[in-house]
């Protein structure tokens, strides 16, 4: 198991840890530190593992990637994989940068309808400045994640988002603010008993989960990330309207921070798919949980 590399925090916790625990320590960390706690998730646990993944053109410029706010811009050439791996119908693709950068984000997710023109297994695309938010950024060099291990990340990415929520709720301190942060902290107390519910007998995500409390599980953690959001929107109006001092408010910074949690938990179970629904042929089959924005 990798340590964190953010301060003195204690390890990690990986799928091989039964998702109760998982649950109650990555809420935890998404309350005390949202920023740091999402760099040492991906940086420990490459979650886009599973994904279909291009392979970089080396024989024309490289691939880069430069920061931009709330993301990162990608320009580069890139290969398809081959038939034997790839049809074309997944939603989602992995683009690595070559070569791989020590320690920096290198694997960079996007949908597959934003390829440009005709494409298909094995051919070759280009992209220029394309736009890939912060929550879609992972690194190469973390542990491999497999797709049965989509519970695991789903419980910590729901998690973060959870806590990083509630810290939100803790900010609207001031006393005109203070009925609404303890209405929207409510909203979040019960969707942490709900999932907690969930995962409180489940097993590690490596041991296997019954369909039912998978589905179950895919269910909450997509009815939690509605209410994380409503959270934020609202807690950022509220931020708005409060008045006080010239500077920014804090929770505009704080949610600035938190952006790739909240982008990562809006679609954590359609970019990390349970194992029985990982092959874009299935998916093409009834199992398509593709999204239209």
């Amino acid at each position: 198991m990798r340590t964190s590399t953010y301060g003195d925090r204690p390890k990690l916790l990986g799928p091989d840890t039964g998702l109760a625990r998982v649950f109650a320590f990555f809420e935890a960390e998404g309350h005390s530190d949202p920023a740091g706690a999402w760099q040492a998730l991906t940086g420990t646990w490459n979650w886009a593992a599973p994904l279909p993944t291009a392979v970089p053109r080396t024989d024309v410029p490289g691939p880069v990637a430069r920061p931009v706010p709330g993301g990162c811009a990608l320009s580069g050439q890139w290969r398809l994989p081959s038939y034997e791996s790839y049809d074309g119908t997944g939603p989602w693709l992995a683009l690595p940068l070559a070569p791989v950068r020590d320690g920096g984000p290198d694997l960079f997710v996007v949908a597959s309808k934003v390829l440009p023109g005709d494409v298909g297994a094995g051919s070759v695309f280009r992209l220029e400045d394309m736009y890939v938010p912060a929550g879609f950024v992972t690194h190469s060099a973390g542990e491999p994640l497999r797709p049965g291990d989509a519970p695991f990340f789903w419980t910590a990415v729901t998690a973060l988002a959870l806590g990083a929520a509630r810290r939100m709720t803790d900010a609207l301190a001031a006393p005109s603010t203070a009925a609404a942060a303890a209405e929207l902290a409510a909203v979040l107390h019960d969707e942490r008993l709900s999932l907690a519910a969930t995962v409180h007998a489940a097993p590690s995500a490596r041991q296997g989960l019954p369909p039912s409390v998978e589905e179950r599980l895919a269910a909450h953690v997509g009815q939690a990330g509605i209410a994380v959001h409503h959270v934020v929107g609202a807690a950022y109006e509220h931020a708005l309207v409060s008045g006080g001092s010239a500077d920014r408010h804090p929770l505009v910074n704080l949610i600035e921070a938190c952006s790739p949690i909240l982008q990562q938990v809006r679609y954590a179970t359609e970019l990390l798919l349970p194992h029985d629904k990982t092959s874009p042929r299935k998916a093409e089959h009834g199992d398509d949980r593709r999204i239209s924005g």
